[in-house]
């Protein structure tokens, strides 16, 4: 898995055609190349010309015998031209990386406790190097793609797959977006949970893969509030167990309908590293669309931190990176401060950490303009950062026997 005429060719691109890719000296073999490309490296660093005289300055060897190398550099110059030149070499690279990988892993098969989670790492691994040394895209590229994506988007406006079925909500944001991490704050009891579901279990309707990473609740408490959403059975009744013949036989046909959709439904996960996997795993397999993770601030993370804040910026970031490769959107549930009782909440009440409100791309707080018993309560829902859009406030009505939302008129 060695070709040292397609080295020394692609080194001869760089250096008198002034060619641009990404190399490192991963992607060489032989030891007179690996010095080379890293010579051209350090210059680009430094914004230097890259040239012969420049290279030979940086390798400490002797300046003659370097000059007569790389002079002899363009003796293996093909007839294809560089980016096949690239491609192969490209291939090469990763075929011994992905041989190092595996030998790697194979030590630690026979002593790892979780199969699925090193199954995951390996998976990513290998997308890591399949995705490395991807030519830089120009600003050319760029702006014409941009607006093959606005053109795009226009076309497809009438696509709501991933609007969230809150009306009012949905002409504010559009629904929601790939690549955004959205933040859904509260104080316990206002129904975070309850709007998560809703929106889960609407665009899990349209056929969109979706996966709910519940840290909080039981499997058992999250279908009983589905259920309850769709017969309009008070949910004290189910737990009770005081439902009448008509209510197990709506219950039965709920029951069934839930059971068909694409939902994956995970109350075992505790830690960030796992939930990674899980949602990896599920991009994978099934195509997966939407992740809700109930909620934040309860999730685990093995890295070492100096204090509880750092560990939720991490957690944050993250799962903003992780929506950006997976290409979905992810819901983020969020507890907030206690101040945040007394008087509307604002970004600074994300409990924990302030970073929350840096990597999220939305952050929306539910919460109560007045005390109010009963069992419909009203609802403020104030989208209060959204970096594509405007901020503002909706008005909700909360069922809270039903675990269901709606909107009302004001």
């Amino acid at each position: 898995m060695y070709d040292e005429e397609l080295e020394k060719a692609m080194l001869y691109y760089l250096i008198f055609e002034q060619e641009d890719y990404l190399l490192d000296e991963s992607d060489f073999v032989g030891e007179r190349n690996k010095k080379i490309i890293k010579a051209i490296n350090e210059l680009k660093a430094e914004k230097q010309e890259i040239s012969m005289f420049a290279v030979k300055a940086k390798i400490k060897a002797n300046g003659k015998q370097v000059l007569d190398y790389i002079t002899s550099l363009s003796e293996y110059i093909r007839t294809s031209n560089v980016e096949s030149v690239y491609t192969q070499l490209m291939e090469l690279s990763k075929k011994r990386k992905l041989l190092a990988l595996m030998q790697e892993k194979i030590m630690d098969i026979s002593d790892c406790e979780n199969v699925d989670i090193l199954a995951q790492e390996i998976v990513k691994e290998v997308n890591d190097i399949e995705k490395i040394n991807e030519k830089e895209k120009s600003f050319l590229e760029q702006v014409v793609e941009t607006m093959e994506q606005i053109e795009k988007n226009t076309l497809e406006r009438t696509d709501y797959s991933l609007y969230t079925g809150i009306q009012d909500l949905d002409q504010k944001t559009c629904g929601l977006h790939k690549q955004e991490l959205t933040i859904i704050g509260a104080r316990p009891g206002v129904g975070k949970t309850t709007l998560a579901l809703q929106i889960a279990e609407h665009i899990a309707e349209k056929g969109i893969e979706t996966a709910i990473i519940s840290l909080e609740m039981s499997d058992t408490q999250i279908i009983q509030k589905m259920i309850a959403k769709r017969t309009k059975i008070n949910s004290y009744k189910m737990r009770m167990g005081t439902m009448e013949q008509a209510d197990i036989d709506a219950m039965a046909i709920a029951g069934t309908e839930i059971s068909e959709l694409p939902i994956h439904l995970i109350t075992k996960a505790r830690t960030l590293q796992h939930i990674e996997n899980i949602a990896r795993k599920l991009k994978n397999r099934s195509n997966l669309g939407l992740l809700v993770i109930d909620y934040i601030q309860l999730i685990k993370n093995k890295g070492k931190f100096g204090n509880r804040e750092q560990e939720v910026a991490d957690i944050t970031r993250t799962l903003k990176l992780l929506s950006l490769e997976l290409d979905i959107p992810i819901i983020g549930l969020c507890q907030l401060s206690r101040n945040a009782t007394r008087q509307e909440p604002t970004l600074a009440d994300l409990r924990e950490s302030g970073a929350i409100e840096q990597d999220a791309d939305n952050v929306l707080f539910l919460y109560q303009e007045k005390e109010e018993e009963g069992t419909f309560v009203d609802i403020t829902l104030k989208i209060a950062k959204q970096r594509a859009g405007e901020i503002g406030k909706i008005y909700l009505k909360f069922n809270k026997n039903n675990s269901e939302f709606r909107g009302v008129i004001r």
